[in-house]
């Protein structure tokens, strides 16, 4: 048995390269999430096809508030009564929820993050005045024509909401993977004597 164990001891190191061997024949893979830009979209050639079989993911946090009024006014019991009612309806949409496209055009893209509604990306937004040099030329930028650094409205579906807090800083990410295939050999040359 103790033989053994020593032979063991000694063969580790013989294959820890072989081991290192067959890993360097594996392909190396490295993803990551960039902003979805016209510079992009030229660089890859891609068409309104290819944009529709891209998952799309939101930057930044999106939020969505809604809020309707009513009341009623009237005599009850000999006095004038007067009641309001306020209801606010909220939809966030956290930044790295997927979205896919549903339709797009020369600069904008309607991206839906739930089935039945949508949201208007475009390229040309102009948030420099909040963003300052923040701003990432051509990126798909949540559509807020009128934005006032404070909130500005967005249609989702066929209803009006305001979007709030940093929603004016969503854009649309890709996730681009780059795969490089590495081949590997070793051989060990055995040595000659002479005759």
């Amino acid at each position: 048995m103790r033989v053994l164990r020593h032979t063991r001891h000694w063969l580790i190191p013989l294959l820890l390269p072989g081991m290192g061997l067959l890993a360097g024949c594996a392909g190396q893979r490295y993803a990551e999430r960039l902003p979805f830009t016209d510079g992009l979209s030229a660089e890859y050639r891609l068409s309104g096809e290819h944009k529709r079989q891209l998952q799309y993911y939101v930057s930044d946090t999106i939020r969505l508030v809604r809020s309707r009024s009513g009341g009623e006014t009237g005599v009850r019991d000999g006095r004038l009564v007067s009641r309001s009612a306020r209801d606010i309806e909220q939809i966030v949409i956290d930044g790295g929820t997927p979205g896919v496209v549903l339709a797009s055009g020369s600069n904008w893209m309607a991206v839906s993050f739930e089935r039945g509604s949508y949201l208007y990306f475009v390229s040309n937004a102009n948030r420099s005045a909040w963003l300052g040099d923040d701003q990432i030329e051509d990126a798909y930028y949540l559509y807020l024509p009128d934005y006032n650094g404070q909130g500005g409205t967005v249609r989702l579906g066929n209803q009006a909401y305001t979007a709030t807090d940093d929603s004016f800083r969503a854009h649309l990410l890709v996730r681009r993977e780059s795969m490089s295939d590495v081949s590997a050999r070793q051989s060990r040359q055995p040595g000659r004597h002479l005759r």
